[in-house]
């Protein structure tokens, strides 16, 4: 199941939403379950993000947003960023960064 984010990060705040996406990565590919992760910036506007992550299912995913890298991950989408689109798979529609915070509640 792909999980893509895509973030515009706070004005002034670009780089180090960059930096903070790239120190979490290695962790997000060591995850179980994780198969692929990506980050990616926008050539035309250096201040939207696309994170892509291929989890081998959905509860990988759910396990992985109740680790200490998973709220290190929506503490910089809340902190960093000022608007946060998720989707779960490549046909889904667009959620806002609340279906994340759901998952993490147990909603």
């Amino acid at each position: 199941m792909e999980l893509t984010i895509e973030m515009k990060a706070v004005p002034g705040k670009a780089q180090e939403l960059y930096q903070t996406l790239q120190a979490l990565l290695p962790t997000i590919r060591k995850a179980k379950g994780s198969r692929d992760c990506r980050v990616s910036r926008d050539v035309e506007d250096e201040e939207l993000f696309c994170l892509v992550i291929d989890w081998e299912k959905r509860a990988r995913l759910e396990h992985y947003i109740h680790t200490t890298s998973g709220s290190a991950l929506l503490g910089a989408l809340d902190l960093l960023s000022v608007t946060v689109r998720v989707r779960f798979g490549r046909k889904s529609p667009w959620e806002g960064i609340d279906a994340l915070k759901r998952m993490r509640d147990g909603q």
